[in-house]
């Protein structure tokens, strides 16, 4: 198809197309995924043994959504509990299933929860390496996401610009690491601890356009611009430009602009 043609015919069909605002939950899951920082916090050991202090910021790391659960809405985690606490010896994953509380296109409430039965004897650092039977951890987070404007990651993990920024919401009945075992992986009442991390602080970024969806120009919304540029390249393979990776720019990347023109993260 000749450029000037198809362009003819892509700009009569785009005068009554109109940029919608989308619901958060949408512009987050269209993101595909959250970088995101633990920042501080508490921690409190009881049982067999008694510790607490402090927790101090740990390196960002990214989730990508996904869906856990089969519900339609890709916006689970696992929360890698190895990049969380690196020097205690929890390898664990913990599937954080994603439950949109409230969402009026301004602000939503995400909640993500989730818990794991381990069962299993492992070397745990509690001040000293110990042998330790998990049996049971939890882990529950809720966030407050707002709206930001088109900008890159602070995280600086996110493939694409940001757009949305999320906030600890719901305090310690919400955010908070739950952990169960006994000392020794001896399964008696007078080994039990409990573990636990609470008052938590941390930050995330998300939401925004990525290049697979056509906004080929990082600015956070799929529009005329990214079609031009598009057209422009036509027939080259320049990789910032071919936006479904196939080394070509061509008619399959023109078709994803204009399915997903108007797009807004």
């Amino acid at each position: 198809m000749r450029n000037g043609a198809f362009a003819g015919i892509v700009f009569a069909g785009l005068m009554s197309i109109s940029i919608a605002t989308a619901q958060i939950a949408d512009a987050m899951e269209r993101g595909g995924s959250i970088s995101w920082r633990f920042l501080s916090g508490n921690y409190e050991i009881t049982g067999a043994i008694s510790q607490s202090g402090t927790l101090s910021a740990g390196d960002p790391v990214m989730f990508g959504f996904q869906d856990l659960n089969n519900d339609g809405v890709a916006l689970d985690v696992l929360l890698d509990l190895a990049q969380l606490l690196p020097d205690v010896g929890l390898n664990y994953q913990v599937p954080l299933i994603a439950t949109v509380l409230s969402d009026d296109g301004i602000t939503a409430i995400v909640r993500w929860t989730g818990a794991l039965d381990p069962n299993e004897c492992i070397q745990v650092n509690l001040g000293a390496t110990v042998n330790v039977l998990v049996t049971h951890v939890e882990g529950s987070l809720q966030g407050a996401v707002m709206r930001i404007a088109c900008q890159p990651d602070h995280l600086g993990l996110l493939p694409h610009y940001a757009t949305l920024q999320v906030v600890p919401n719901g305090g310690d009945t919400y955010n908070y690491l739950r952990a169960q075992g006994y000392l020794f992986c001896v399964p008696q009442d007078t080994f039990l601890i409990n573990a636990r991390i609470f008052n938590m602080d941390w930050i995330g970024y998300g939401g925004g356009v990525p290049k697979s969806l056509g906004n080929v120009n990082e600015d956070c919304i799929v529009d005329d611009a990214d079609l031009l540029t598009v057209l422009f390249a036509f027939g080259s393979s320049d990789p910032d430009t071919d936006v479904n990776g196939d080394g070509i720019v061509d008619d399959a990347d023109l078709l994803t602009v204009l399915f997903n023109f108007g797009t807004g993260g």
